[in-house]
C-alpha cells in the first residue's frame, strides 16, 4: 500500500510540475516581457484554456486512481473483517443452540429415568405390575440415550473427519438390497411392505460404511413415519452421469415450510411424533454431512398427508 500511495504521489506531483512548465511556456512564447502583454495573450488563446483543462482532468483522474489504490484493499478489509464478524456470530448462535439442544435432549430422559427410580424406591417396586411398567419405561428412556449418544458420536466424527478412508466402489443395488434385509423386521412390526426397483451396475466411489449409514438412515425414517398396512418404495437408477436412489414413503408427509430447515440438527417437523417414532433429530444431519462426504446431493420432495420422496444423487463411477 506504501508503494502505491508514494507512485501515485509521484505522478500527481509530475503533472503539477508539467503545468507550470507549460504556463511558463506560454509566457515565453508571447515574445514580451510586459506581464500584462502576456497573461492577455494567455486570456485570447483557446489552446492554453484546452491544455489547462487536459491537466487538471488528468490530474483529477490520477487523483481517483490513486485514491482507489489506497482505499479499495482497506474496504475489502473492512468487508473482509464484516464478514469474518457476521460468520463468527452465527457460528456461535450455532454452538450455543447445539449445546442448548443437547442438554435438553440429554435431560429429558435422564429426568424420567430419575423420576421412576424415585418413585420405585419409595415403594411402588412393592408392586409388580407398577414395577414392570415402570421398567419397561426406563429400558426405552435408556435406549433413547444410547441412541442420542451414537449419533452425536457419528455426527462429531463425520463433521471433524475423523473416519477411516476405506474409499471404493459401491454396488449401490447390492447394498440396498443387504440394508433391506436387515431392515425388513421393522418395517414387519408396522406391516409395512417395502419395495424396491433397483437397477443393475450402478456404481458410485466413496466409503460403503458411511453410504450404509446414510440409506440406512433415509429407509428407517419412511418406515417411522410411514402408516402402519402402507409400504415404503426404493428405486434407483442411472441419468447421464448421476446415480439417483430414491426413498419414497406413503406417510404424513412434511409441509413446504419446512423444508429450508430439515436437515438442522435436532430439527423437528413434529415433535411429539418424532419423540413417539423413537428419533434422536439428528438422523437427516447425518444424511446431510455424509452426503457431504460422498460429493452427493439431497433433494427432498414431500406433500402434507401424501408422503415424502428423499433422493440422493450420486457420481457415477464407471467400472
Amino acid at each position: 500500500m506504501r508503494n502505491r500511495f508514494l507512485l501515485a504521489s509521484a505522478a500527481i506531483t509530475f503533472i503539477n510540475l508539467l503545468l507550470v512548465l507549460l504556463v511558463l511556456s506560454y509566457f515565453i512564447t508571447a515574445g514580451t516581457n510586459d506581464m500584462d502583454s502576456a497573461f492577455l495573450f494567455l486570456l485570447k488563446n483557446r489552446a492554453f484554456y484546452i491544455a489547462i483543462i487536459t491537466c487538471v482532468a488528468v490530474s483529477c483522474i490520477f487523483s481517483f486512481a490513486m485514491y482507489n489504490q489506497i482505499m479499495k484493499p482497506v474496504h475489502d478489509m473492512h468487508e473482509k473483517l464484516a464478514k469474518m464478524t457476521e460468520e463468527s456470530k452465527r457460528v456461535e448462535q450455532i454452538r450455543s443452540e447445539f449445546v442448548a439442544n443437547v442438554t435438553h435432549e440429554l435431560k429429558t430422559p435422564l429426568t424420567s429415568i430419575s423420576g421412576f427410580i424415585e418413585t420405585l424406591q419409595d415403594g411402588a417396586a412393592e408392586n409388580p405390575e407398577i414395577r414392570n411398567k415402570f421398567i419397561d419405561i426406563i429400558a426405552i428412556e435408556t435406549s433413547r440415550l444410547e441412541r442420542l449418544i451414537e449419533d452425536l458420536l457419528v455426527l462429531s466424527e463425520i463433521e471433524n473427519k475423523k473416519i477411516t478412508p476405506n474409499i471404493g466402489i459401491i454396488d449401490t443395488k447390492e447394498c440396498l438390497l443387504k440394508m433391506i434385509t436387515a431392515i425388513e423386521p421393522i418395517a414387519s412390526g408396522k406391516n409395512i411392505i417395502i419395495q424396491t426397483s433397483l437397477v443393475d451396475k450402478c456404481y458410485i466411489e466413496g466409503n460403503v460404511d458411511r453410504f450404509t449409514q446414510m440409506m440406512v438412515n433415509l429407509i428407517e425414517n419412511a418406515i417411522k413415519y410411514s402408516n402402519e398396512n402402507s409400504s415404503v418404495f426404493i428405486s434407483s437408477r442411472q441419468e447421464g452421469g448421476k446415480i439417483i436412489i430414491d426413498v419414497t414413503d406413503k406417510g404424513i408427509g412434511i409441509a413446504e415450510e419446512h423444508f429450508s430447515r430439515l436437515f438442522e440438527r435436532f430439527y423437528r417437523v413434529d415433535k411429539s411424533r418424532t419423540k413417539k417414532a423413537g428419533g434422536t433429530g439428528l438422523g437427516l444431519s447425518i444424511v446431510k454431512h455424509i452426503a457431504y462426504l460422498l460429493n452427493a446431493e439431497v433433494k427432498v420432495k414431500s406433500k402434507l398427508g401424501e408422503g415424502s420422496t428423499f433422493t440422493v444423487i450420486f457420481n457415477r463411477k464407471e467400472v
